[in-house]
């Protein structure tokens, strides 16, 4: 004799459903993007050269002139994939504001992870290592590098500013139950 569960408890499970897809599927934009992100920032930063001098690495002077363009990509891509991806999500996702909310907050956590290590994964290798083993005069590139904790904060707060703009500025459309 099987017993079937009350059927509130299975209109719950029902109802709770869409909410954890709606939140997988965020999570998993902001981190396909931030993938994206990471191979732009690479791409949009111009790397400076240094030097070998008796096994270490040394900026030259164009070097040091563009030592900040790195960080300086970097939140300028987080800051525009965030203002996108906030307002997009506030957009489209209708379903809950609040699991909105959290999914957008982890899947900025996440995307910024990702989009540190694709560029990271994409730049040359540490010129300090590299430095050890070659010979004094060595032209040698410089690795993308993102100075600072702050700059990581930047694509979650831009998406969350735009979620909060978005939210008070276009009112809810409730979905239709029939």
């Amino acid at each position: 004799m099987t017993t079937e569960p009350p059927t509130h408890v299975a209109a719950e499970r029902r109802a709770v459903r869409p909410l954890v897809w709606q939140a997988v599927a965020v999570v998993v934009l902001y981190a396909a993007v931030g993938a994206g992100a990471g191979w732009l920032w690479h791409h949009l930063w111009d790397p400076p050269t240094g030097v070998a001098v008796d096994g270490r690495f040394y900026l030259d002077s164009a070097g040091l002139r563009g030592e900040f363009s790195s960080t300086g990509w970097f939140v300028v891509v987080a800051a525009g994939v965030g203002l996108v991806l906030g307002v997009g999500c506030a957009l489209l996702v209708q379903r809950s504001e609040l699991v909105t909310l959290v999914a957008v907050v982890v899947g900025a956590a996440l995307a910024t992870y990702v989009m540190w290590k694709v560029g990271l994964s994409l730049s040359a290798e540490d010129p300090a290592r590299l430095a050890r083993s070659a010979t004094d005069g060595d032209r040698l590139p410089a690795r993308i590098e993102v100075s600072g904790g702050s700059p990581f904060l930047v694509l979650p707060a831009a998406s969350l500013a735009a979620l909060a703009v978005a939210y008070a500025g276009f009112p809810k459309r409730r979905l239709r139950r029939g």
